[in-house]
């Protein structure tokens, strides 16, 4: 497996196979900011594409000093926010419904719902960090890189984002 360096050159030189690797590689993290900042799935998916269009035209821009998943996540926030003033539309995560009829199927559609709904209620880099690290599975470390900032924050934005979360579930909980 060629390195990120060489995929990235790779691609820049207008490498197909080399494109598709980085975009398999960073479109999951690039649509958890999509959805984190926009609020719902079909603008993140607009986001998604409007990032890689902007990566893949400027790869001669990105200098190595820093991996590209970190380039890459300055950009999805930059078109992230750009989608969603454009638009204008509120923050709203919707929950994928469930094919279940029963009880219990119902019932972890609310759940959902009402957690979708409070991460919604997070400030932006909260929620950010909340969803990359329990819906995207990033590790601390990762975030930290990925959002250029000390261990120590992307930690302080997950503890506040988790008790704000525990605390708007608590008020909604019957």
């Amino acid at each position: 497996m060629p390195s990120e360096t060489d995929l990235v050159r790779l691609a820049a030189a207008g490498d197909l196979p080399a494109m598709e690797i980085l975009y398999n590689d960073n479109k999951s993290m690039v649509f958890a900011v999509g959805l984190s900042v926009c609020g719902n799935a079909p603008d993140a998916d607009e986001v998604v594409q409007e990032t890689f269009l902007r990566a893949f035209r400027s790869l001669s821009d990105w200098r190595g000093d820093a991996k590209f998943s970190t380039w890459v996540y300055s950009i999805a926030m930059r078109a992230s926010l750009n989608w969603k003033s454009r638009f204008n539309r509120p923050a709203l995560l919707t929950p994928e419904p469930t094919t279940e009829s029963s009880d219990s199927g119902a019932e972890r559609d609310e759940q959902l719902a009402a957690l979708t709904h409070a991460i919604s209620q997070l400030p932006l880099q909260q929620r950010l960090v909340v969803t990359l690290k329990h819906m995207k599975g990033l590790s601390v470390a990762q975030i930290a890189e990925i959002q250029q900032c000390a261990v120590g924050t992307v930690k302080s934005n997950l503890h506040h984002g988790v008790a704000k979360l525990r605390d708007l579930l608590e008020r909604t909980a019957p």
